[in-house]
């Protein structure tokens, strides 16, 4: 925030979410955010970006996990998957906030990995199409 002669000057920001669905088919969201929100998720999304693959064994069976971020029917509990909530540490309102406002709706798979976050200031768009 600025004040420029008595006046406050509130920036506004907006943030693109890309995710995969499903082996490169791609689903973006373009929300406007607050600067509140932008402050709860950075965390959360300086942590996805530092994910790390991992493997669990069930029934003698290693299986890989590489999915940063299952969500929806994407998550393989029955692989020993772990949900966005196990693989990051951060109150349930956290993921709410993310998940309610600012992820793409995808289909009723979900999708595994979120492939960027971008948050910019705010532009006037010209629509075309």
């Amino acid at each position: 925030m600025e004040i420029y002669r008595n006046v406050l000057l509130i920036m506004k920001y907006e943030i693109t979410v890309t995710v995969d669905t499903n082996d490169a088919d791609y689903a973006t969201k373009v929300t406007s955010i607050t600067q509140e929100d932008i402050d709860k998720l950075i965390p959360l999304f300086k942590a996805i970006k530092n994910f790390k693959p991992y493997t669990v064994k069930i029934n003698d069976i290693n299986w890989d996990h590489s999915h940063n971020y299952p969500y929806g029917d994407s998550l393989r509990e029955d692989l020993g998957e772990k949900s966005p909530a196990e693989l990051y540490d951060f109150d349930a309102e956290i993921f709410e906030i993310f998940e309610e406002e600012y992820i793409p709706c995808c289909d009723e798979y979900g999708f595994h990995t979120i492939i960027s976050v971008w948050i910019a200031p705010e532009q006037e768009k010209t629509v075309f199409i």
